[in-house]
């Protein structure tokens, strides 16, 4: 159990039908969005988290009125209250559960844009056109795209779960996306393991 509470996380299906008439962009991220890119699951997720742009909050409180939103920031929780405005910095991310007995169900993940640009949140220089942030498996479920997916999960690429997330996927890369994502992380950490492995299975 996690410190915060019990998790019951949302199937894909169920986050699907929970997010079916928000009016703006979204995906599902983390280790789901990998296991949607390459069309099979390959581990077990403790949680299920989505992407949204930051500048859709609006959209985003109306729409999960009703629902427990939690500002998740620095180790505290803070509801979320109408007219609350999250800038950049530490506060990009929501706990979400259907009441405040419930177990949580799914977190929200705010992502940055400059005009038609995804920009990564650690690192503002690294970008990507927005159109190709995002990609939908046969099913219809939007998820982040692989290559932005392995960026993010770059950082703790120790982790086992993070580790295994790039074993399953590095050969499923296409080429464009190889050569976006090595330069991303060049532009991060010139030296991280990822960028060897990437180069060897040309």
């Amino acid at each position: 159990m996690d410190a915060h509470g019990p998790w019951a996380p949302l199937s894909v299906a169920e986050m699907q039908a929970a997010m079916a008439d928000f009016p703006r962009p979204w995906w599902i991220a983390g280790g789901w969005a990998v296991d949607l890119a390459l069309g099979r699951q390959t581990r077990v997720h403790g949680d299920t988290d989505i992407a949204v742009l930051r500048r859709d909050q609006p959209a985003l409180f109306e729409h999960l009125r009703g629902w427990d939103v939690q500002i998740a920031a620095n180790g505290t929780f803070t509801p979320w209250r109408e007219g609350d405005w999250l800038e950049g910095g530490a506060r990009f991310q929501f706990w979400v559960r259907r009441e405040t007995a419930s177990p949580w169900a799914f977190e929200i993940l705010l992502e940055e844009t400059e005009g038609d640009d995804w920009l990564y949140r650690r690192k503002p220089g690294v970008r990507l056109p927005l159109a190709r942030f995002g990609a939908v498996d046969v099913a219809g479920a939007p998820h982040v795209s692989l290559p932005v997916a392995l960026l993010y999960k770059s950082k703790g690429h120790d982790t086992p779960r993070n580790a295994a997330d790039f074993a399953s996927a590095k050969a499923a890369l296409d080429a464009p996306s190889r050569v976006w994502l090595t330069s991303a992380l060049k532009a991060i950490e010139p030296d991280h393991p990822w960028i060897a492995s990437l180069a060897e299975d040309r």
